[in-house]
C-alpha cells in the first residue's frame, strides 16, 4: 500500500502478486490489486481480482462494494446497485455501501430512498463527507434549505478540497438571501476551482445583489458592481460560446451605465443564441434610450414573437410608439401589457398619458387613478416594518410584492427569498419568485425554481389528507 500511496502502481502491484503466489487464498493481495488495477482504470483485471475475492470469501463487503464501484462507472446501474445490496446484506454497517445506494436511487429520480440510505451512511459514519453532500444537495433539490445548509456545512468541514460542496452550498445560500455567505462559499469553490465558468457568473449575480440590497437600483454599490463586472468578464473568457454568461456580463455594464459596452455584449449573446427574447428586450432598451427608435421597435417586436405573453415587452414597445408620436399604436399595446398584467403600473400610467394626448381627459383620468393605486404604500413604511421584525414571513412577502410592482425585481428576489426561509413550504411566495426571475431576466433560476414547485406541489399531492 506505501507504493500506491506514492504512486508507485508498478511496484505495488509487484509485491501484491508475490503475496498472491506465497497464499493465493489470502483475500488481501487481491484486493489490493484489484485497488491497484482500478487506480490505474485496469476495471476488467480489477473486476477479476474483486471476484477472487468473493469466491474465497463470499462475505467480504469491501469487495461487494468495489464490484460495485467498477459497474457503475460502467453505468450498469443495476449490476451496481445488486453489488452494493450483497456488500449491505454481508455487513449491514458497511456504509459506503449505503452511500453507493443512495447515488444510484439518484439516478433513478427516486429522492426519498436515495435520501433514507445517505442518512444511514451518516448514521453509520458522522464523520464521512460525501453522503452529506448528496443529502444537502436533495435538500436543496426539495426547498429546504435550513436542512440543506446545515448538511452542506458539515460535508465542507469534512471534505474541505471537494470544490461541488462549496458551489452547492453557495447556491443554498442564495437561495434565502444571505448573500455575504453566498460569497463566501463561492470564493470558497473558486480557491479549489479557479477555472469554473458557472462559479464566476454567479459570484457576479451575488455582487449585483449585494450592490442594490441596500441602496436600491439609483444609487448601488459601485464597488460591488465592478465586481460583478468581473466576475461575469471572467465566466465569458471560459465560456465565450454560453449566451447567458454574455447576457450576465451585458446586465452588469447597463447597471454601471455603461450603454455602449451593454449592448456589444447584448449583441454578442444574440449572435450565440438569437432566441433570448430578455435579451432583445434589454438592447431594445438600449436603443431606445440612444433614441435609434426603429432598431428599438424590431428588437421588441423580435422579443414578443419569441414571448408573446410578457407584458413588460409590450409596455416598452409601446413606449416607443408614444415616443415617435404613433399613439393609436401606443394604446394597442399599453393595453395588452395590462391584459397580460393588471398590475403592470408603468403600462397604466403609459395608456393614461397616451389618451390625455388624444384630448380623452375621462379615459385617461381613469387609467392615471389605476396608477396612482397600484403605487400606493409607503415603501419606507414597510421597509421599517421588515426591520424591525425580520422573522415575519408575511412582511417579506408585502414588501417584495410592492417592489415587483415598481418594477424593482431584484429587490423583490432578494425579499421573496427571505420570505422563503422562514417560510420555505409556501408555494405562493416560491410562485411570486419564479416570476420575479423571470421578469428581472434570470431565467436559469426561474427554472430551478419551478423544478422544487413541482417537487412539494407533487409532495402535498401524495400526502394522505387527514
Amino acid at each position: 500500500m506505501r507504493h500506491a500511496q506514492k504512486g508507485d502502481y508498478e511496484s505495488a502491484e509487484r509485491e501484491y502478486k508475490q503475496a498472491i503466489e506465497l497464499d493465493a487464498n489470502n483475500i488481501y493481495p487481491h484486493d489490493g490489486l484489484g485497488f491497484i488495477y482500478a487506480l490505474q482504470n485496469r476495471l476488467g483485471e480489477a473486476e477479476e481480482e474483486f471476484a477472487k475475492v468473493l469466491q474465497i470469501d463470499p462475505d467480504y463487503a469491501p469487495a461487494h462494494y468495489k464490484l460495485g464501484k467498477i459497474f457503475f462507472i460502467r453505468q450498469e446501474y443495476d449490476e451496481a446497485f445488486d453489488s452494493y445490496q450483497k456488500a449491505i446484506e454481508a455487513n449491514p454497517k458497511y456504509f459506503p455501501a449505503h452511500h453507493g445506494l443512495g447515488i444510484i436511487y439518484m439516478q433513478t429520480q427516486e429522492r426519498a430512498k436515495a435520501a433514507e440510505h445517505f442518512k444511514a451512511a451518516i448514521d453509520l459514519n458522522p464523520n464521512y463527507g460525501p453522503p452529506r453532500y448528496r443529502l444537502g444537495t436533495i435538500y436543496l433539490e426539495e426547498g429546504a434549505y435550513s436542512q440543506a445548509i446545515e448538511e452542506l456545512r458539515q460535508a465542507a468541514k469534512l471534505v474541505a478540497n471537494e470544490p461541488s460542496i462549496h458551489f452547492v452550498l453557495g447556491n443554498a445560500y442564495m437561495a434565502i438571501g444571505k448573500l455575504a455567505e453566498a460569497a463566501e462559499a463561492l470564493h470558497k469553490t473558486l480557491q479549489l476551482e479557479p477555472n469554473w465558468a458557472e462559479v464566476h457568473d454567479k459570484l457576479g449575480l451575488v455582487y449585483t445583489d449585494q450592490s442594490l440590497a441596500l441602496l436600491g437600483a439609483v444609487m448601488a454599490d459601485q464597488d460591488k458592481l465592478a465586481a460583478a463586472v468581473e466576475e461575469h468578464r471572467k465566466a465569458v473568457e471560459l465560456v465565450p460560446e454560453n449566451g447567458w454568461f454574455q447576457h450576465n456580463l451585458g446586465m452588469a455594464y447597463e447597471r454601471q451605465r455603461q450603454y455602449d459596452k451593454a449592448a456589444e455584449q447584448f449583441v454578442k449573446a444574440l449572435a450565440v443564441n438569437p432566441d433570448m427574447a430578455y435579451t432583445r428586450y434589454r438592447l431594445g432598451m438600449i436603443y431606445s434610450r440612444d433614441k435609434k427608435y426603429q432598431e428599438a421597435i424590431e428588437e421588441y417586436q423580435y422579443a414578443i414573437r419569441l414571448e408573446p405573453d410578457r407584458s413588460i415587452f409590450h409596455y416598452a414597445l409601446g413606449a416607443v410608439y408614444a415616443k415617435i408620436g404613433s399613439e393609436e399604436e401606443a394604446i394597442g399595446k399599453f393595453k395588452k401589457a395590462i391584459e397580460l398584467d393588471y398590475y403592470n403600473a408603468e403600462a397604466h400610467f403609459g395608456l393614461a398619458n397616451a389618451y390625455l394626448k388624444q384630448g380623452k381627459r375621462e379615459e385617461g383620468a381613469k387609467e392615471m387613478e389605476i396608477f396612482k393605486k397600484l403605487r400606493e404604500g409607503n415603501i419606507a413604511d414597510m421597509e421599517q416594518r421588515v426591520a424591525l421584525v425580520p422573522d415575519n414571513p408575511k412582511y417579506h412577502g408585502e414588501l417584495a410584492a410592492h417592489y415587483t410592482q415598481q418594477g424593482r425585481y431584484i429587490k423583490a428576489i432578494n425579499e421573496y427569498k427571505l420570505a422563503i426561509g422562514l417560510d420555505p413550504h409556501n408555494l405562493e411566495y416560491r410562485r411570486l419568485l419564479k416570476d420575479a426571475y423571470i421578469k428581472a431576466g434570470r431565467y436559469r433560476e426561474a427554472e430551478e425554481q419551478q423544478e422544487i414547485i413541482q417537487s412539494l406541489d407533487a409532495k402535498r399531492q401524495q400526502t394522505p389528507t387527514p
